[in-house]
């Protein structure tokens, strides 16, 4: 009965019924900031999700059949990506993390950074919470299709096999934030996902599965190898990411230097011919 309440309760959180509301306590996001942010489609419901690489979808595992699909929109393109679960999700609710391979890269847009440590995630920090769910307390409002963001302060983090940061403040995830992500973010303005929208009461708690828990760091590696993909925040190599230098294409072809070479050369035989000139 308690396994039914819980697939009952993350099921509440996808936005099944309702696609194109907004986050509680949250306010409307400058679309131009956030263009990695998207809302994607698993047929007849509907999630947030974060694209955090070339190809690399995050979202969470209740949103999306582990090997099923996710369909979302970027600048007008449209795109498609196969999905899997991290290992012990479902038996471990907290475990709530899925990567999946777009069907080609996305382009136009700059990829948001994975957390790859707990670095300044403690008790009393804000995290800013993003989605496209409902916008009142025990779910409505919204319907707008606007991001929406908001902040609230950590009162509880990961402990052995519970990978769940916990927050509770004015902002708080509803339906249809599922999937999307939660920031850290620095002085700068910078900023880094340290946790994925998974669970909350619909009010002013929430309950993000870390992405710098071993297992999900674990499930990162693998999936990265397995389907040779670059992410943001944990590949150095990976490209186009926001807040972070790309680094340059390596050049196929050596540079021609015959004319260097020639140069060389003349100014080679000017110098001898001045030196022998000197000896005499």
């Amino acid at each position: 009965m308690g396994h039914i309440i819980i697939a009952v309760f993350l099921l509440l959180l996808c936005n099944c019924a309702r696609a194109d509301s907004t986050l509680i306590g949250g306010s409307a996001a400058p679309a131009a900031e956030w263009p990695a942010s998207v809302y994607a489609r698993m047929g007849n419901s509907a999630c947030s999700a974060t694209v955090v690489g070339e190809r690399t979808l995050l979202i969470a595992s209740h949103c999306v059949n582990n090997g099923g699909t996710a369909r979302f929109s970027v600048l007008s393109n449209q795109y498609q990506a196969t999905c899997n679960h991290a290992p012990g999700y479902p038996r471990n609710s907290t475990y709530d993390w899925t990567l999946c391979l777009i069907d080609r890269k996305v382009t136009g847009i700059k990829y948001e950074s994975l957390a790859d440590s707990s670095e300044g995630v403690r008790i009393g920090a804000e995290l800013r919470l993003t989605g496209y769910g409902c916008i009142r307390s025990g779910g409505g409002g919204g319907n707008d299709g606007i991001f929406r963001i908001g902040k609230a302060p950590v009162i509880a983090l990961p402990g052995g096999s519970d990978a769940d940061i916990v927050t509770r403040g004015s902002a708080a995830l509803c339906y249809g934030d599922s999937g999307g992500a939660a920031y850290l973010e620095s002085a700068d303005g910078s900023r880094k996902i340290v946790g994925v929208n998974s669970r909350g009461n619909i009010s002013t708690t929430s309950y993000l599965p870390a992405l710098y828990h071993p297992q999900m760091k674990t499930f990162i590696a693998t999936w990265a190898a397995t389907k040779l993909q670059r992410i943001c925040g944990i590949h150095s190599d990976a490209k186009d990411c926001r807040d972070e230098e790309t680094p340059p294409d390596p050049d196929p072809t050596p540079p021609d230097c015959k004319e260097e070479l020639a140069a060389f050369e003349q100014y080679f035989n000017l110098l001898k011919a001045c030196l022998k000139s000197q000896e005499l």
